[in-house]
């Protein structure tokens, strides 16, 4: 058993490589042997990623903050919210409108295959 107080654990710079704006994660938990990782990703306002796949890895978001623009360009609340992006499907390009923290999952290593 391991339990991590993510209220002690400091902001770091995620090391992927996709994001345009300043995104923070604290790291929960991590296997070394598959990659998969428990990460809490905080995002500011604006552009937040490149749009992008992740080859090896399932992933799996709960918003538990902030606010999105979706593609109308009106803006819905984050909280509650879940999504489950099977491996190799694109997504991102997401506008935050306001600070957002999300609770992220990947079942393999989360390396970015960018769709530019």
């Amino acid at each position: 058993m391991k339990l991590v107080d993510a209220k002690t654990l400091e902001w770091e710079h995620p090391p992927r490589g996709y994001y345009l704006t300043d995104v923070k994660q604290k790291v929960l938990w991590e296997d070394e042997k598959t990659g998969a990782m428990v990460v809490l990703l905080k995002f500011p306002p604006g552009v937040a990623d490149k749009v992008h796949s992740h080859p090896e890895a399932n992933q799996f978001v709960f918003g538990l903050s902030g606010e999105i623009e979706i593609g109308d360009g009106s803006k819905a609340p984050v909280e509650g919210i879940f999504a489950h992006f099977p491996k190799g499907e694109n997504h991102g390009a997401t506008t935050c409108t306001e600070e957002t923290t999300y609770f992220f999952y990947w079942d393999g290593p989360p390396t970015p295959q960018i769709d530019e």
